[in-house]
């Protein structure tokens, strides 16, 4: 079932953390723009008043340009000591892929970062479905590697595999879920405590852009739970340096990525003719939506931003047709997760990479310099990691 909402912009409440269900069903439920009860939620809307109303001069929009400044800075360092004991070569690494397309982008890194340490990565396939993540993690268990990655599903999918992998003395580690480290899983970064930073540069670039007048939809993808904490982030600042503006959100299921998703948001935004700006909660979803807004006649009006964006996204943020996005800093956050495994297999302190700041970066047309694909954004990542592990 499809969640919408519009919320009255001028309560100034923090939004409490909320379980989302990965339910993969979705109905298009019509709300008009004026109160009203949806399908699974309410629909209200507020004209709002006052300076956060009125555009620039309101302080909220001055803190949302100064937070985007902050969001487009490049950092200059991967910020990781170097290493006291030699790091062995020949090690074997598996990374089960999360079955959407920012895993390509992923596994590319971690062979990137592999080379450099003389290691092998094997990628073994999932579809994104609970049975295919699980079936994933079995294969792992049967290669016996070294190192054992994962990103986007929690534990409980893999649980009896971890423990598993745990009693093989396999360091497992995972990437944005809402574990915790303990009960076989050795490392985990990009947590609910991490990922809200995601929601506060996308509202940041919303109100920006519009100058405190947005009108926007949220659009969800609740297959992966760790995105929920992403759309809390864009709604508390949202609300925060915005009162006065309104927000819809809705959900759509996996099987819409790079099928029927951008029909399902341009019905909304028919139905909803006030709305001038999209959030998207992975940008998966908004692959064919450039198109799909020409064809609507909506291009001139209603921008978007996403995050985790393919190479697709980044093609249209580098051609203008997707405003901005949000980059997790994969060759980083990667670099990190092999720092990580090294330290484990060397025996030392993992304290470095357990404090690391992932570098979520946002690009626009503007500071676009990455030509088609992910590059790192931090210069000469590679020489700093020959640095740091003595390479």
């Amino acid at each position: 079932m499809q969640v919408v909402r519009r919320r009255d912009r001028r309560r100034h409440r923090r939004v409490a953390g909320a379980v989302l269900t990965a339910a993969l069903g979705v109905m298009i439920a019509a709300c008009s723009t004026s109160a009203g009860t949806g399908t699974a939620g309410t629909s209200s809307a507020n004209s709002g008043s006052g300076a956060a109303a009125n555009g620039s001069t309101s302080a909220g929009v001055q803190a949302a340009v100064a937070e985007l400044k902050v969001a487009k800075t490049r950092p200059a360092s991967i910020g990781l000591p170097a290493f006291s004991k030699p790091i062995p070569a020949g090690k074997t690494v598996s990374f089960v892929h999360c079955g959407v397309a920012v895993c390509d982008t992923i596994a590319a890194a971690i062979k990137n970062a592999a080379a450099i340490l003389g290691w092998k990565v094997d990628v073994i396939p999932t579809n994104g479905t609970p049975a295919s993540v699980k079936a994933a993690w079995d294969t792992v268990v049967r290669l016996h590697p070294d190192v054992a990655l994962g990103s986007g599903f929690d534990r409980a999918l893999f649980a009896s595999e971890a423990s598993q992998l745990a009693a093989m003395h396999v360091p497992v580690m995972n990437w944005t879920t809402t574990d915790t480290a303990g009960q076989g899983l050795v490392f985990v970064h990009g947590g609910p405590s991490e990922v809200p930073v995601v929601g506060e540069q996308m509202a940041a670039w919303v109100v920006a852009d519009t100058q405190g007048k947005a009108d926007t939809l949220y659009v969800n993808l609740p297959t992966y739970v760790i995105l929920q904490p992403v759309m809390e982030g864009f709604d508390r600042y949202y609300k925060q340096w915005c009162p006065g503006c309104k927000l819809s959100t809705m959900s759509v299921p996996l099987t819409s990525i790079g099928t029927t998703a951008p029909s399902l948001i341009v019905s909304y935004l028919r139905a909803h003719p006030d709305i001038n700006r999209i959030a998207v909660g992975y940008d998966g979803v908004a692959v064919g939506l450039p198109a799909a807004l020409a064809a609507a006649g909506l291009s001139g009006k209603v921008k978007f931003i996403g995050e985790a964006p393919t190479a697709t996204n980044l093609a249209y943020v580098q051609a203008g047709t997707e405003a901005a996005t949000v980059s997790q800093g994969v060759y980083e956050i990667w670099a990190m997760y092999l720092d990580a495994a090294a330290r484990a297999l060397t025996g030392e302190s993992l304290a470095p990479d357990n404090a690391w700041k992932v570098p979520w970066f946002l690009l626009t047309q503007s500071n676009y310099s990455q030509g088609t694909g992910y590059a790192p954004i931090v210069t000469n990542l590679d020489g700093q990691l020959k640095q740091i592990w003595k390479k």
